[in-house]
């Protein structure tokens, strides 16, 4: 999968590269970038996946949790596995169509249902996924998850990632919340190297308080659920997880809509305050996130300014770079232009 490929190279000061599910982990956990979520249910997805009907999408999910109900959770498994079965041989006949598949997660509906699923998965499947997504992740289930997943691994000799998703009702809780940071936190220091994204439930935590935000207010105005969110960067930015914004739960196909409007405003507070990543849940969603990922001209040439120095001060682009306090920023800034690219000083994209 490359980003922008169909863009005139000449917007670009650094074009984006390729990456695939066996790119290095300090690239790939900026790749994600707008990750679609589709019901597993949906029966449409592989002809829409290899007529290239996503655009620009790197990353999808597959989901058997709450977009489906418990009924069609079977119904859902199936579909997936035929998914990725028709996928597996339509690739090994015509290897170009490889190019532009995004990397494919599924969202697992709880550690039961994985466990008796994963049985199900074999080295035809695991080889089309990226991985999965583990949602109401918390200090008594995080376990049993990676579990599960490393014997697929270690069975079928695949790489393959988990995402955990935070949105139990623990950490709403100020009683609870910091020392059920803690403990997830251990469980995910145990298994870094298999996490891509640390993700957030922006509904499910609104839910809790019976809120949901409207289309004028960005999550960062719910100050019960963005309390919540600063504890949870605070937590785990330091460690260097990469963590995804939560859903913006408005779409629409006109680009001058309010609903667009509130999208790019969330984006960018979600930057901001250092979430890198979206969940999405409509494809007129895809370009408006991806786009925001592209690495600005003047961000790229500070970074390696402050990443070829040992210490010390210079003068950036109107600004002050600090080789010591800067460094973190700048290493995210490079990975993040790697995936994304950089656009050219003085060009914009549409």
């Amino acid at each position: 999968m490359k980003y922008f490929k169909n863009k005139d190279e000449l917007l670009f000061y650094r074009t984006p590269a390729a990456f695939t599910k066996h790119s290095p982990l300090e690239v790939l956990k900026y790749a994600i970038g707008a990750n679609l979520y589709m019901p597993g249910t949906q029966n449409n997805i592989f002809k829409k996946l290899i007529h290239n009907d996503f655009r620009e999408i790197g990353s999808i999910t597959l989901c058997l949790e709450d977009s489906i109900q418990e009924d069609e959770v079977a119904d859902a498994e199936n579909n997936i596995l035929k998914i990725l079965n028709d996928l597996f041989f339509e690739q090994s006949a015509h290897p170009k169509i490889a190019e532009d598949l995004p990397l494919i997660f599924i969202r697992v509906r709880n550690v039961e249902q994985f466990y008796k699923f994963s049985k199900r998965l074999d080295r035809t499947h695991l080889s089309i996924l990226a991985g999965f997504c583990f949602p109401k992740f918390d200090s008594e289930n995080g376990n049993d998850y990676f579990s599960i997943m490393d014997e697929l691994k270690e069975k079928h000799h695949e790489i393959l990632y988990g995402m955990p998703i935070l949105e139990d009702r623990k950490l709403m809780s100020l009683e609870t919340r910091v020392q059920e940071l803690s403990m997830i936190k251990e469980i995910m220091l145990d298994h870094k190297e298999e996490i891509l994204n640390i993700r957030v439930g922006g509904t499910d935590f609104s839910s809790v308080f019976g809120l949901r935000r409207s289309i004028d207010y960005s999550i960062y105005d719910i100050h019960p659920v963005a309390d919540c969110l600063t504890t949870i960067l605070n937590e785990f930015l330091p460690c260097d997880f990469v963590i995804s914004g939560p859903v913006w739960e408005y779409f629409s196909n006109d680009p001058d809509s309010t609903e667009i409007y509130g999208l790019k405003k969330e984006l960018r507070l979600d930057l901001e305050n250092g979430f890198f990543g979206k969940t999405i849940i409509h494809p007129s969603q895809i370009n408006v996130v991806n786009q925001e990922y592209i690495v600005d001209y003047h961000d790229y040439t500070d970074a390696k300014d402050v990443l070829s120095r040992e210490g010390g001060v210079s003068k950036g682009n109107h600004r002050m770079n600090e080789a010591a306090p800067h460094h973190a920023w700048a290493k995210k800034i490079i990975a993040r232009s790697k995936v994304f690219g950089v656009l050219d000083e003085n060009c914009k994209i549409a």
